[in-house]
């Protein structure tokens, strides 16, 4: 790890808790080493003793006092121990001296470790183990960088959406399986990780680490972190379950922090934020028929354009569709039987129980295939580029009338199929719902969805949701 400059960051950041607590006559409770209590008690009989002419500094530190020679033989003191000033604005004497020895307790404190772990505990019945973090009041910490030197074999860093980041890095393996994520993570006060079933306290290289391990059918078993109490840092790291418990903590061995040439920043001070999304309604949308219009149109863009579904068509066979208009036909095409016809397939739902998630069956499904036609007219009088067509596959709870989403293996609720892309890569065909249109141009083109039988009175196509310009339409699947 390259070497940060210890002096001038430990000034930055023990400095300003220092004066911040001085000001605000407030003391951290923290239980000190003897060897630091002696040190406290010295230096207290040393200030009753001899004044305030003393030089501060203890024995055998690497951070002593020095002779400058520029200055002719004076004793000067090291940036962060220099205070003598700002110690002794108030009385002089021993009762001064036990004032200066309080709040050089609350600077240690900030120096030995920028943070602690306040506390940690499961907290929810789905194996939730929650951390609650605190720092002194004005505590600074150094910006830092990932430098990770060493990486499971076959894994590469994943530039596609992320670019480099300091503070995150993600991995995946050549042909984009696998998964491994190394981040730096001190903003919030707490944290919470959920399927937790047991954690493990223990060292790598002399840094504080939890080893969080979740049993049962998770795709992520194992999250590392490692506590950096002396730069004010959390490092997580966790691999997909192909990745041994071993090869986590290799890397973590080989991890270095080092610091940037970022400016300080206060941190564990944002609260935990919990994202509860609020029920969708169905009815709240626009419900739409077969053969009528869904305008959709953008001042901002400059977009004016009409959707129209026609018809829709509920199939078993797919075979004479085109696999390049699919975007994962391999998936799909292993929901088919040998005769090429969609098959019943026993689902599955995870469960937290007996300390583990696992899957249980949730009954039988019984897959099939919407073939959807629509007429999509551009009316405005200049061409479109690039446009999205695209359609969601929501049930409705017949008790409550929210939204829902089945997530089933195999089925989801994306569209699969489109048949009218101008952006097709042969590869991935990650564009394939893009489309251009001449100005003035009605095109027919056709969109699938998977949706399941048992369920196809509550099914609904969804568009527009991904929009905020109008509201979601809904078009029953089966009228």
């Amino acid at each position: 790890m390259r070497k940060i400059d210890e002096e001038k960051f430990l000034y930055s950041v023990s400095e300003e808790s220092i004066m911040k607590t001085w000001d605000n006559e407030a003391v951290e409770e923290h239980e000190f080493s003897d060897a630091y209590k002696n040190f406290r008690e010295d230096l207290i009989r040393k200030a009753g003793e001899n004044g305030n002419d003393k030089k501060i500094g203890t024995a055998g530190s690497e951070h002593e006092e020095r002779r400058n020679g520029e200055a002719g033989g004076e004793i000067v003191a090291m940036p962060y121990l220099n205070r003598k000033k700002k110690w002794y604005r108030r009385p002089a004497g021993i009762a001064a001296a036990v004032a200066a020895a309080i709040i050089l307790s609350v600077g240690a404190y900030a120096i030995s470790g920028l943070f602690h772990i306040k506390s940690q505990e499961y907290t929810g019945d789905v194996g939730e183990y929650t951390y609650e973090f605190e720092a002194p009041e004005g505590t600074m910490v150094q910006p830092m960088r990932l430098v990770p030197n060493y990486l499971p074999d076959g894994y590469v860093y994943s530039e596609a959406g992320y670019g480099e980041f300091d503070e995150i890095k993600k991995y995946h393996k050549e042909d984009g399986s696998g998964g491994l994520t190394i981040a730096l993570d001190n903003y919030n006060s707490s944290q919470t990780f959920s399927y937790v079933s047991s954690v493990e306290n223990t060292e790598i290289n002399g840094v504080k680490t939890d080893i969080l391990t979740r049993n049962g059918d998770v795709s992520y078993n194992h999250i590392l972190l490692m506590f950096y109490e002396d730069l004010g840092q959390i490092v997580r790291i966790y691999g997909h379950s192909d990745l041994s418990l071993e090869e986590l903590k290799k890397i973590a061995e080989n991890l270095d922090l080092e610091s940037t040439d970022g400016e300080p920043y206060q941190a564990f001070t944002q609260e935990e934020e919990i994202y509860e999304a609020e029920p969708i309604m169905i009815a709240d949308g626009r419900q739409v028929e077969i053969d009528e219009v869904m305008e959709y149109k953008s001042e901002i863009s400059n977009v004016n354009i009409a959707w129209k579904v026609t018809d829709i068509d509920i199939r078993d066979d797919i075979s004479e569709l085109s696999e390049e208009y699919f975007t994962d036909y391999e998936r799909i095409s292993s929901l088919l039987d040998e005769n090429g016809k969609f098959a019943p397939y026993e689902r599955t739902e995870p469960v937290w129980e007996d300390n583990a998630l696992v899957e249980k069956s949730a009954g039988e499904s019984y897959p099939a295939f919407a073939y959807i036609t629509m007429e999509i007219t551009n009316l405005s009088d200049e061409p479109l580029t690039d446009e999205f067509v695209y359609a969601n596959l929501v049930y409705e709870n017949p008790e409550t009338g929210e939204e829902e989403v089945e997530m089933a293996e195999g089925l989801g609720n994306e569209t699969v199929y489109y048949d009218g892309s101008d952006y097709l890569d042969g590869v991935y065909n990650t564009k394939i719902y893009h489309s251009d249109f001449d100005a003035g141009e009605t095109r027919t083109v056709h969109l699938g969805v998977l949706f399941m039988k048992e369920r196809q009175d509550e099914a609904y196509l969804s568009f527009f949701g991904w929009t905020n310009l109008m509201d979601t339409c809904y078009v029953k699947l089966i009228p």
